[in-house]
C-alpha cells in the first residue's frame, strides 16, 4: 500500500476517534445544559476529557492547537495560551468553577479571586504508578468535581471496551516497540514506563523496548548512541524532523541510518493529532493509530 494512502488512513482514524468516544459516552443528562456553562478549563487534558464526556466549558485554553470540533466549541471562549490565560477576560465571564493543572500554581491566587479553583492532572511527581490507572483515576476525579460521575465512568468503560476491540485486531507476535519523537540530528525524546503510551501498550499487551529512566511525564531525551543497540520496531511521532520528505534526507545522515528498524524499513510514523502527555481521549487516539499502522503493515 502506498505510504501516502497509509498516512491518510492514519490521519483520518486519529481525527474521528474522539468523535467515536464522545458518541459512545453521551450521558442521559449532560452538563452542556446546566453546570458546563459556568466551567473554565485551563488545561488541555481537562478540555479533551470534558469534550469526550459531552461537556463544553464556558472558557478554555489551548483549543487552537488541537483537532477539536469547531461546532462543539462554538459557544466556548478561548482564553489564549495554556500558561498565560487572559485573566481579565476570564473575570468578565464569571465562571463558577476553574479547572486547572498544577502548572498554574503561580497564578492560583489570582484565579481564586475569580472563582473556586480545582487543580488536577494525570501526571504528578510520583514515579512508578501504573500509567493506565493514572489516566482512569484522573477521568473519575474530573467527573466527581463537575458532578458528572456517571459520564466519567462511561468514558472509562467505553475506552476499555475500545481497547479490547483493538487488542483483538492486533496481528500476533508483535516485536517490542520504541516510541520516539525526533528532537534534532542527534537526540530523540523516548517514552518510557511513566508515559501515556506505556499505559496503552500494556492494555494492548505490547512491549515497550525502552527500559531506561524517564521523568514523571514519561519521557527522557536520549542521544542516538543510547538507541543504536536496541532491537525494536520504531514508532516515530510526527515532528519537524519526521515529516516526509524531510525524514528521508534526515535519516540518510549520520548515525540514524544505523538504527535496526530503519535498516529493515519497518518503522512506523504516526501523525501529531493527539497530545503526547494527554488524557484518555489522546490515549485512545494513539491506540487507534498504532493498531491501524500495525494492521496495515502486516498486509505487506
Amino acid at each position: 500500500m502506498p505510504c501516502s494512502t497509509v498516512s491518510a488512513r492514519l490521519l483520518f482514524n486519529g481525527v474521528v476517534v474522539v468523535a467515536i468516544i464522545t458518541a459512545l459516552t453521551l450521558p442521559a443528562k449532560s452538563l452542556a445544559s446546566s453546570n458546563a456553562s459556568s466551567i473554565a478549563a485551563l488545561d488541555i487534558r481537562i478540555v479533551e476529557s470534558l469534550l469526550a464526556m459531552n461537556v463544553v466549558p464556558k472558557a478554555l485554553t489551548g483549543s487552537q492547537t488541537q483537532n477539536f470540533s469547531a461546532a462543539m466549541l462554538s459557544d466556548a471562549t478561548e482564553l489564549g495560551l495554556l500558561f498565560q490565560p487572559n485573566l481579565e477576560l476570564l473575570s468578565l465571564l464569571s465562571p463558577r468553577q476553574i479547572l486547572m493543572s498544577p502548572n498554574l500554581t503561580q497564578i492560583t491566587d489570582k484565579l481564586s479571586g475569580i472563582a473556586t479553583t480545582v487543580s488536577l492532572t494525570p501526571y504528578d511527581n510520583e514515579i512508578g504508578i501504573d500509567p493506565w490507572h493514572r489516566l482512569t483515576d484522573f477521568t473519575r476525579q474530573l467527573g466527581k468535581y463537575i458532578g458528572e460521575k456517571n459520564s466519567a465512568e462511561n468514558l472509562v468503560r467505553e475506552s476499555e471496551h475500545r481497547l479490547q476491540i483493538l487488542r483483538d485486531r492486533l496481528p500476533s507476535e508483535q516485536p517490542p516497540l520504541l516510541i520516539i519523537r525526533l528532537m534534532d540530528h542527534n537526540h530523540a525524546r523516548v517514552f518510557g514506563s511513566n508515559s501515556m503510551f506505556q499505559g496503552i501498550l500494556e492494555q494492548l499487551e505490547l512491549t515497550n523496548a525502552w527500559k531506561g529512566q524517564n521523568n514523571y511525564l514519561g519521557f527522557t531525551t536520549a542521544s542516538l548512541d543510547a538507541l543504536i543497540d536496541i532491537d525494536a520496531r520504531l514508532v516515530i511521532l510526527e515532528s519537524p524532523f519526521a515529516n516526509s520528505p524531510v525524514r528521508e534526507q534526515f535519516f540518510a545522515q549520520g548515525i540514524w541510518k544505523h538504527l535496526r528498524s530503519l535498516q529493515r524499513g519497518d518503522e512506523i510514523y504516526l501523525p501529531a493529532n493527539f497530545i503526547h502527555f494527554g488524557a484518555l481521549p489522546s490515549a485512545l487516539s494513539f491506540a487507534d493509530l498504532l493498531v491501524e499502522a500495525l494492521d496495515v503493515s502486516s498486509d505487506h
